[in-house]
């Protein structure tokens, strides 16, 4: 649905226009931070395969919901500016769940993203000689669950600028005709 601004007054009008641009532009920050997340998990995959070690199943989930959440924001900036309120809930009920995913992540890469790198070469490559790799690895990880922080407080801020676009668009829906008779029987002030 689309907003007519004449309809609204000037401030309710900038208001909605300053939403609109301020979600895209946490999209396509949302897009610059998680790129790099895809390429440090990556990295850290390749380095642990060429160790012959086990990789970990959280360096998969971490990929996939940072490729996940890569195309999540690509795809929804340009229907920023067209949708209306059933969008803008579902929007912020994406955005809810992946703050809850990237949360999880945080939690479960924090021995490795808080640790000494003394204690990520032997959680990982144990009594295996010493490579040059194993301490960029572990630089790596720190790096991706900075990231992964970044992430999580850019993801929290568009379920607020979501459900805050709800309600300008909520006032234009069409209302039924029996709207006005119930809102008055329930001494309601009609919007």
């Amino acid at each position: 649905m689309r907003i007519k601004t004449r309809e609204l007054e000037l401030s309710k009008a900038l208001d909605e226009v300053f939403l609109r641009l301020s979600l895209i532009d946490l999209r396509i920050f949302q897009l610059v931070i998680s790129i790099p997340i895809i390429g440090f998990v990556a990295a850290i995959i390749s380095g642990l395969s060429n160790a012959d070690v086990d990789v970990p199943s959280k360096a998969s989930a971490a990929i996939a919901i940072a490729c996940v959440s890569t195309v999540y924001a690509g795809v929804t900036v340009l229907p920023v500016f067209f949708e209306g309120p059933l969008y803008f809930t579902m929007m912020a009920l994406l955005d809810a769940g992946f703050v809850g995913a990237w949360s999880s992540l945080i939690g479960v890469w924090d021995n490795d993203g808080t640790g000494t790198c003394t204690a990520f070469e032997s959680r990982y490559f144990g009594d295996q000689p010493r490579r040059a790799y194993f301490k960029t690895d572990c630089k790596l990880v720190k790096a991706m669950f900075a990231f992964m922080i970044i992430n999580l407080c850019v993801r929290s801020h568009p379920i607020r600028l979501a459900l805050n676009l709800r309600v300008p668009e909520e006032l234009h829906l069409p209302r039924p005709p029996w709207y006005r008779s119930v809102c008055a029987s329930l001494s309601l002030t009609v919007p």
